[in-house]
């Protein structure tokens, strides 16, 4: 099974004042045609997805375009939330896109359910575990 790793497109961040969002669209572009061109089997995002929890427009727009292009392809992307993403907000949704092949893991409680693939081999099992931030999980995990 052939996968595409990627991570920390951290959408909507400036340096020095300059939007970066032309630069990260065209990102997006490349791994998209990459995703095509290689014929890839899954897409996996490690987290930070955006660069603060709450992200401007534009780059939730990107995002949005993103994820329909990545699902037109028919490839199925496993996402989980990073430190600095809203894991509510970027989870907002995540089992109406699961039925499209989009699987967001933003939450801790389900980090023991895998992402089943299959190959020529058989199932392949991924499990998406999401930035667990100590405070926020504590109770959820019994730590």
């Amino acid at each position: 099974m052939r996968f595409l790793h990627t991570s920390d497109w951290h959408l909507g961040r400036s340096f020095h004042r300059v939007n970066l969002l032309a630069a990260q669209r065209t990102f997006l572009d490349h791994l998209v045609e990459t995703v095509r061109a290689r014929e890839v089997d899954a897409v996996l995002v490690a987290g930070d997805v955006y660069d603060r929890a709450v992200p401007p427009l534009a780059a939730v727009e990107l995002f949005d375009e993103a994820l329909h292009r990545l699902a037109d392809l028919g490839v199925p992307t496993v996402m989980i939330s990073g430190n600095h993403d809203s894991a509510r907000r970027l989870g907002v949704g995540a089992g109406l896109m699961e039925r499209a092949g989009i699987h967001l893991r933003t939450d801790p409680a389900g980090c023991g359910t895998p992402v089943l693939l299959n190959d020529a081999h058989g199932p392949v099992a991924l499990y998406g575990l999401p930035y667990l931030e100590p405070a926020m999980v504590r109770d959820t995990l019994g730590a």
